[in-house]
């Protein structure tokens, strides 16, 4: 530690005393350190059986966790389940954070030798904070577009919504009530949630969610395991996890429940048909009647919508010479918005960026097109307020190296010549004679 605690920082009074000790102290970033490589190596062996997303949830976005330790390791049944607490890479994140802006930024001397090293600190604290920024405010997503088409819907990879559409006389859908993922994704077996609206005649009825399942006729012989609801002949079967999280296929029962006690209620379980990213995959719906009005529901990903349209125009193929795979892809859009319409290149290297917003050039579809079939190019799609901080991070530590590093050139350039005027010394006549010890 930077100072020995002593029996007295243990008094209540100076524990404020303590914890600084405690936050710049060598031996916290020590330890940091150790844990640091810990979760990284245990996450990373994690990852190969359950999937990156899995990971980064469990190792690198909580504040605490238990490792088992044949996670990601073949080891025997007697010991593979055995427990071992570890702190998350939140937590880690936040002592180094201190670590840094109180060892480095409170607690060094005030010199002009060390304005450098200070200016190096202060760039790895905004690093440090881009980071928390970037997971508590960043906004992902993707959009794909066949050519000539257009939209401003960003869709989710990994959540999905209900979608509740009032239909005309000609069974064509107008605008829909959506019920978003946080209002549904925590409810396990046995528990519900009720929705009211009154743009609705009914309210709705949340319950049993699995993040990946499918419904299955109730005597299905592949459906032992299944849980024991029964909805018109269904029942959910609940898979394991994919391994990849935008796979998943979730799954829940809706209640649809006629306002003042009026009418029957209608029951259905709600599924997600397809994980595709193809824009031309229709969502299934369930078509019900509710006092004599036509409604339909569906589950489709979550999306939300960006201040510009982008409109495909044109989206290039490569492919290498007798193989199928891809050489190199890229879109020529139009960006649509009250500003005028730009004409916008998008690369695998060459994002577009603009109101905050990020476009790279993500994937394309279907995998198995033919030379002279449509594809769609799909787009990496992020928001995040804190895009190009790590850039300034870099920048202002580079600078900080510089200054320290000019500093201490000067500084030694300065004793060395010091040194040698003081090795030397003169005699009246300008012979030069060693100087005395």
């Amino acid at each position: 530690m930077s100072k020995k605690i002593t029996q007295d920082d243990l008094n209540p009074r100076h524990w404020p005393r303590l914890l600084y000790k405690v936050f710049t102290s060598f031996f916290l970033a020590m330890w940091v350190m150790v844990f640091m490589t810990i979760i990284t190596l245990v996450g990373t062996l994690y990852q190969v059986d359950y999937g990156l997303f899995a990971a980064k949830q469990k190792y690198f976005h909580s504040w605490f966790l238990i490792h088992h330790l044949g996670d990601g390791l073949p080891l025997p049944a007697w010991i593979e389940r055995f427990p071992i607490p570890l702190p998350g890479g939140k937590l880690l994140m936040v002592l180094l954070t201190l670590n840094i802006l109180f060892g480095a930024l409170v607690h060094v001397k005030k010199r002009q030798k060390g304005i450098g090293m200070i200016i190096a600190h202060f760039g790895m604290v905004v690093l440090m904070v881009s980071g928390y920024v970037t997971y508590e405010f960043n906004r992902e997503g993707y959009m794909a577009l066949y050519e000539g088409k257009e939209s401003n819907r960003v869709e989710s990879y990994r959540q999905w919504q209900i979608e509740v559409i009032p239909l005309d006389e000609e069974g064509q859908g107008e605008k829909a009530f959506v019920i978003t993922p946080e209002m549904f994704e925590g409810l396990r077996e046995g528990s519900s949630r009720l929705v009211q609206s009154d743009a609705l005649p009914f309210d709705i009825r949340l319950s049993d969610f699995v993040r990946n399942g499918i419904p299955v006729p109730e005597n299905a012989p592949f459906a032992e395991g299944a849980r024991d609801r029964v909805v018109a002949g269904y029942q959910i079967l609940e898979n394991k996890p994919a391994k990849e999280a935008e796979q998943n296929l979730p799954a829940l029962v809706l209640q649809f429940e006629p306002k003042e006690g009026g009418g029957e209620k209608v029951e259905t379980i709600l599924s997600a048909r397809s994980s595709n990213f193809d824009p031309n995959d229709t969502p299934m719906a369930f078509g019900f009647e509710m006092n004599g009005e036509r409604f339909a529901a569906r589950m489709v990903k979550h999306s939300w919508s960006v201040p510009f349209t982008v409109r495909l125009d044109e989206f290039i193929f490569e492919r290498h010479p007798g193989v199928s795979t891809a050489r190199n892809y890229e879109s020529r859009i139009t960006r649509v918005d009250d500003r005028g319409d730009v004409a916008v290149e998008i690369k695998m290297n060459e994002p577009m960026r603009d109101n905050g917003f990020t476009f790279f050039q993500e994937s394309f579809g279907p995998p198995d097109a033919g030379p002279n079939e449509a594809m769609y190019s799909q787009f990496a799609v992020h928001n995040n307020p804190a895009d190009q901080w790590p850039l300034w991070s870099l920048l202002i530590t580079t600078a900080g190296l510089t200054v320290h590093f000019v500093i201490k050139l000067t500084d030694h350039t300065g004793r060395a010549q010091r040194r040698a005027a003081k090795s030397v010394e003169t005699t009246g006549t300008g012979t030069p004679v060693p100087a005395a010890n």
